[in-house]
């Protein structure tokens, strides 16, 4: 995603700022212990909405609840043509357990014992999610899933035959 769209996503939800550099994030012995902060929002232009929904559901919810947002972001992707977005609650282990399926674009995550609260969370996650799947990620029109290319992704039918004849 173009920087600028993640800078609008960070001013209006803060806790979808990024982390300092690349060099702080660096474990002992040389992977990137935090992928967000390294990498950003590794998804097409498209999903700008489908991520700004996610965010502004979580802050709604955690208004509602009368509490601040303590999750923390772990890394926003695709994978097998929809929307991954990986966090954890603060306080916490930040570790992905994630089984996401190819075959029926299902994703099965494993969390620490939390509250209501961060399941409500977890489920307008899994809605977002399974939302990526009608929203073209280059462009943001409606798109469907497309797995007859070399990478399987979400695009409209315009996206869709500009990738096709390549």
């Amino acid at each position: 995603m173009k920087q600028e769209l993640e800078l609008k996503i960070a001013e209006e939800f803060p806790f979808m700022r990024r982390g300092k550099n690349t060099d702080e994030q660096l474990k002992e012995d040389g992977r990137i212990s935090d992928l967000y902060g390294a990498f950003g929002c590794e998804v097409g232009d498209g999903w700008f909405e489908v991520i700004r929904g996610i965010c502004r559901d979580i802050t709604e919810a955690y208004e509602k609840a009368g509490l601040p947002v303590d999750i923390v972001v772990d890394q926003v992707k695709e994978k097998f043509g929809t929307l991954r977005f990986y966090y954890h609650p603060k306080g916490y282990d930040r570790v992905i357990h994630a089984f996401d399926s190819l075959s029926d674009g299902q994703s099965i995550r494993m969390m620490p014992g939390v509250s209501d609260l961060h399941k409500e969370i977890a489920e307008i996650v899994h809605k977002w999610e399974k939302e990526s799947g009608n929203v073209c990620e280059k462009c943001g029109a409606a798109g469907e899933l497309r797995k007859d290319l070399r990478w399987v992704l979400t695009l409209c039918d315009s996206c869709y035959a500009r990738l096709s004849k390549k």
